[in-house]
């Protein structure tokens, strides 16, 4: 049974802002890419970071982001994968102030971090949360030298 451990974490689910700093990271157990990830880290955004002019959802939160102006979008990439009625409301052509960004800043994100994948894979769960917060915590300090140039 404890062989079976290894796969209990299947992987993490991050938000970020516009400019590409990881404001929230969770881990995926056991079940992938479900949408109470998204919901609980909207959730812990509008509690922590409140104002926000980035959806109403469907969900309990409906009525909290719409007192905070809060609204999602689908990303250049992955608004294709959705139905045309999705594209007319959510796509962030249709979303006046999206200017040149793409909406796949996680994405950038992913792309560097998926190294620490074969740095951690059999490392204890303390080593392996410890790797990644480090890797977020260098990429945000990365990405705020780069702004303030």
């Amino acid at each position: 049974k404890k062989m079976f451990l290894v796969f209990h974490e299947s992987g993490i689910f991050i938000a970020a802002c516009h400019h590409h700093f990881v404001l929230l990271v969770c881990n995926m157990i056991q079940s992938g890419e479900l949408a109470k990830y998204p919901l609980a880290l909207i959730d812990k955004l509008l509690t922590v970071y409140g104002k926000n002019d980035a959806c109403a959802s469907n969900s309990s939160l409906g009525p909290q982001a719409l007192d905070l102006t809060f609204q999602m979008m689908v990303g250049a990439f992955h608004g294709h994968a959705h139905n045309r009625k999705c594209q007319l409301v959510w796509h962030l052509m249709y979303i006046l102030g999206t200017g040149h960004s793409e909406g796949e800043g996680c994405e950038h994100i992913f792309s560097t971090s998926n190294e620490q994948a074969r740095n951690t894979r059999h490392a204890s769960p303390f080593h392996q949360h410890q790797t990644i917060k480090e890797h977020f915590t260098f990429w945000d300090a990365d990405k705020y030298a780069v702004l303030c140039a």
